[in-house]
């Protein structure tokens, strides 16, 4: 079968994982980029990828790269494509741009002048050109001009692969599941122990903890992906990607989630079930300044509430749960996301920090591993941010 070189995208500081992910589903040349990661693979292995990736926001394939000395290269050049050989007149769709260029003046003109040469291509070819759906189309073009440096791309995803289909209702502020799949695989869990989150919010990182060890796939739940409106698309293939990435045999791993608002946990329970994911998650309502650690060797992973700017009950509250893990969580691996600024009021030394983008907002991921009898941290030496 055709081997192609395909673009996974992704969140910054996620590279590497997601580079682990495409090679234990059988990806070729995986190499890694900016916010991205260069592989190559069959038809099928595409599939799989939108499938099974948790780490990944897109998956392109490129059909052309080329210089252009002129916004009307991109226009003449595209005119030129094939369009006709990857997609209907009857079927719509959308240019998504993305360009760091003096040859345009925004993104808006360069997706316009590619949408004109797709539509000239086929009114020249049928008499008759296929329509817009800037909401949902059937084909998403991705345009992606650096420089002189042109590629066009076909998007296989179409919404990003984070928007898995299980969130039906959400808190305030909830983390992105590929941020969240992406936290649980930087923190090494064995996928065989307890997790806990806390601070569980809307429940995204218990659905995910409870996907990735129960071995549910994004894609049992979401079923919508624009490349089954190719041309080239292969329902028998699909189906048997489908098959070979069968959930048999796997032992039922349990996760604990909780959180101080009754709202949220009752947005998580019904997350979870949406998620196929219910029967794994043990939810209840509690203040973690009394929650007591349910096993020997507590696992917890959590997301704390965390501003831009930190205020005095930021400080104490960070510092509540710096004295909550020291005298009630000996022998527990800890790992927190937030703000630089909010950690150091834990007041607990870390194993290991990790940067992190979560949005916009500049983070740390920190490991805290806490031993019985002295009540003290690992005496890790301390890496830099």
């Amino acid at each position: 079968m055709k081997k192609q070189t395909y673009t996974a995208t992704t969140l910054a500081g996620l590279e590497e994982v997601l580079a682990q992910e495409l090679i234990e589903i059988g990806a070729d040349e995986v190499q890694i980029g900016r916010r991205s990661v260069y592989f190559s693979g069959d038809l099928k292995l595409l599939y799989k990828a939108n499938y099974c990736l948790r780490t990944a926001l897109r998956i392109l394939l490129p059909i052309d790269s080329y210089k252009i000395f002129s916004a009307d290269d991109l226009y003449q050049r595209g005119k030129n494509f094939k369009w006709e050989d990857l997609f209907g007149v009857e079927q719509t769709f959308a240019v998504q741009s993305t360009v760091f260029s003096d040859l345009f003046n925004n993104s808006m003109y360069a997706s316009l002048k590619l949408k004109d040469a797709i539509v000239d291509r086929f009114r020249y070819k049928f008499g008759e050109r296929p329509s817009i759906d800037s909401k949902k189309p059937d084909i998403l073009i991705n345009l992606h001009i650096s420089n002189e440096f042109c590629t066009i791309s076909l998007d296989s995803s179409g919404e990003s692969l984070h928007k898995r289909g299980y969130r039906l209702d959400q808190n305030e502020a909830p983390m992105s599941e590929v941020l969240a799949a992406g936290l649980i695989r930087l923190s090494g869990w064995d996928q065989k122990s307890e997790l806990i989150d806390p601070m569980c919010g809307s429940g995204t990182i218990a659905i995910e903890a409870a996907m990735l060890a129960n071995g549910l796939y994004p894609g049992t739940v979401r079923k919508d992906f624009p490349f089954r409106n190719w041309r080239n698309f292969n329902s028998d293939m699909f189906k048997q990607m489908e098959d070979e990435v069968g959930t048999e045999g796997i032992s039922p791993v349990r996760i604990s989630a909780s959180d101080i608002s009754r709202r949220n946990i009752d947005i998580a329970y019904r997350n979870a079930e949406a998620a196929g994911v219910l029967s794994f998650i043990d939810f209840k309502v509690s203040d973690f300044k009394f929650l007591e650690p349910a096993s020997e060797k507590p696992f917890l992973l959590f997301n704390p509430p965390y501003g831009e700017r930190m205020t005095p009950d930021d400080t104490n509250f960070y510092a509540m749960i710096g004295e909550r893990l020291k005298h009630h969580y000996s022998n527990a691996t800890v790992w927190v996301i937030s703000t630089a600024q909010c950690l150091k009021s834990i007041g607990l030394r870390p194993s290991r920090k990790i940067p992190i983008l979560n949005g916009s907002l500049e983070c740390s991921f920190r490991k805290y591993e806490l031993y019985a009898g002295s009540k003290k941290i690992s005496p890790a030496s301390d890496s830099k941010e």
